[in-house]
């Protein structure tokens, strides 16, 4: 203790230590010091609670890619002096203002207030979300709200935009029961290209774990996976699908659909769609589009595919009901004729290099 008590002799050193204690208690990433500091006590919206749940993309998680949102940060909390700063306040209220009276005003006029977004802290998105949200009250604001984002200068950051198609488009465009125009879904179609991640996380998936969905609903998410989405999300696209969604006529429509784009696919994914179709077959036979689906993959990946996977699909076919069935059989017997003559000449080359 006696070596301690040399660290105040002065008051500079004092504060100095306070304000290194203070930042060390801000820091932006999680320090065993903050934990050493009591909680400040605030009332926090439940919105909260929701934003915690966000799937964000992690380092490395893709290659590299042209989107420029992948790579814009959202503002650090160290950087906005006050989560619910009297600029931010200001700026929000500005752009509900501008939602609202969105009837009053030409369809291309820009959004007052929109820029916020891209400097808006991840923090300020439960008090941001809660309080525009009463200002869509049809499908004209929410059009306008989804052309603004596109128009912005600046590409918002990822995680901004997966909090937005959360608790913003999602509610409004697919959970809001209102017969919506093509025109909205064609804005829908034109944020899955600059946002596919957020888009495959919190409008994609969720729709494949609704019993059911509108025509128009799955019109557009079908046209989406086979046209909009970047090639570079379609393997992530299904490997999500394969591991979140239901099983249901919906799934495999999508899933088709992605399959049939012949993308290059991650080494593993031939296995994990093998193991899927293994365990779904036991409730399908009768489905026929899990056998369009089983017939898609047969075509697209036939010649990838190895004994083992053969076997598997074999089986899958043999215990098919459906009046798909013997298209199903004649190309799994192509592929089990292919493979013959395959491992027959590599024995034969086997043979004849022991020959040499």
């Amino acid at each position: 203790m006696d070596n301690c008590e040399g660290t105040f002799e002065s008051e500079d050193n004092e504060l100095q230590f306070q304000e290194i204690c203070e930042k060390l208690k801000k820091h932006p990433f999680e320090s065993p010091w903050k934990h050493c500091f009591p909680k400040f006590e605030e009332t926090i919206p439940e919105f909260v609670l929701g934003v915690h749940d966000l799937h964000f993309l992690e380092i490395n998680e893709f290659s590299n890619s042209n989107q420029e949102y992948s790579e814009n940060k959202p503002h650090n909390d160290t950087h906005c002096k006050d989560n619910f700063s009297k600029e931010f306040e200001i700026q929000l209220s500005l752009l509900k203002e501008s939602l609202m009276n969105i009837q009053k005003t030409p369809a291309s006029e820009h959004l007052n207030g929109i820029e916020l977004l891209n400097s808006i802290c991840l923090s300020q998105m439960p008090e941001f979300c809660c309080a525009i949200q009463t200002a869509f009250s049809n499908e004209t604001i929410v059009l306008a709200f989804l052309n603004a984002i596109l128009n912005l200068k600046k590409s918002l950051s990822l995680s901004i935009a997966s909090a937005l198609v959360k608790y913003i488009i999602y509610p409004q465009v697919f959970q809001v029961m209102r017969n919506s125009s093509r025109t909205l879904w064609a804005a829908v179609l034109r944020f899955s290209e600059t946002y596919p991640k957020p888009v495959i996380d919190e409008i994609i998936l969720p729709c494949l774990n609704k019993p059911s969905l509108e025509t128009l609903q799955l019109e557009t998410l079908l046209k989406m996976v086979k046209s909009n989405l970047p090639n570079e999300y379609v393997s992530y696209c299904i490997k999500n699908i394969l591991e979140h969604a239901m099983q249901i006529d919906n799934t495999f429509s999508i899933l088709q659909n992605l399959i049939e784009r012949k993308i290059n696919h991650e080494s593993n994914l031939l296995e994990n769609l093998t193991l899927k179709i293994e365990f779904w077959a036991l409730n399908c036979r009768k489905n026929v589009k899990f056998t369009k689906l089983l017939i898609s993959i047969l075509i697209t990946y036939g010649p990838e595919l190895d004994q083992q996977h053969i076997m598997v699909y074999d089986d899958v076919i043999k215990n098919n009901e459906t009046i798909m069935k013997r298209a199903a059989e004649n190309i799994i017997k192509q592929l089990k004729t292919y493979f013959s003559f395959l491992w027959s000449f590599m024995s034969t080359q086997n043979f004849i290099l022991c020959l040499m």
